[in-house]
């Protein structure tokens, strides 16, 4: 197994090596790369390897400036100090999200976790960050619920209580079945994956669900005007393209 440690810190990537050569004999540091150029300039030449593992924040900016520039051949293992860039870490081909300071027991399980991963790819997925993307796709697909900020608070939510999902000012909101509104801390791209096949994208503002629609208008202009069983201060148009496909989602 061959693994790339990217770390500023000394003491943190050796201490990391010293773990990962205990706990998995077998595997082999390619290289200890401590800044986001260096990585970079290693990952365009030296791109065989199996497994990264990578602080994220570096002494000349985050590790996701890396991955930005070069798309990886390797699962992510993020290693941090702090909680706040998890979502964005599991965007990013992560493969697993380990909080500084780390323990044998943490290393462990994300090489088992590796290595299980490993058997679906050799079962024939084609790619094994693609496999990691499909799932981190899965598991988001499979949720019940949903993290919404109210306030100050950060609370769950049902996503069967969820009437429609929306776009107003760059911020992404959900409205329930009451009237509700909440802030999430999700594009709309992301929102259309958890909500799954009850609701339906109907334009690049809006997203809802197929039991808070009344009843559709035809307008001059050949679009949809929904009309839904919840008050919603804009009014919500099917756009052209996706006039046939709403009209069979919407048949259920």
């Amino acid at each position: 197994m061959k693994i790339i440690i990217i770390e500023d810190e000394d003491l943190t990537a050796e201490d990391l090596a010293l773990t990962l050569k205990r706990i998995e004999p077998s595997s082999q540091l390619c290289a200890r790369l401590s800044s986001v150029k260096e990585a970079i300039a290693f990952l365009r030449h030296e791109p065989d390897v199996d497994l990264i593992f990578s602080d994220i924040q570096l002494g000349d900016g985050e590790s996701f400036d890396i991955f930005r520039q070069i798309s990886p051949k390797a699962p992510i293992v993020f290693c941090t100090a702090y909680d706040q860039y998890m979502l964005e870490a599991f965007k990013t081909f992560g493969l697993d999200y380990i909080l500084k300071p780390f323990s044998d027991e943490s290393i462990f399980n994300t090489i088992a976790k590796y290595k299980l991963l490993r058997q679906t790819f050799n079962k024939g997925t084609t790619d094994l960050v693609e496999a990691v993307t499909q799932a981190t796709q899965a598991a988001e697909s499979n949720k019940k619920s949903l993290i919404v900020i109210n306030g100050d608070k950060i609370t769950p939510i049902q996503l069967q209580d969820i009437a429609l999902c929306y776009i107003e000012y760059e911020n992404v909101f959900v409205k329930t079945a009451t009237g509700k509104e909440y802030l999430v801390n999700k594009t709309l791209e992301e929102m259309e994956q958890v909500l799954g096949a009850d609701f339906f994208r109907v334009n690049r503002q809006h997203i809802v669900k197929r039991a808070t629609v009344a009843y559709a208008n035809t307008s001059l202009s050949r679009k949809l005007i929904l009309s839904l069983r919840v008050e919603h201060p804009i009014k919500i148009s099917v756009s052209k393209e996706k006039y046939q496909s709403f009209i069979q989602w919407l048949e259920g």
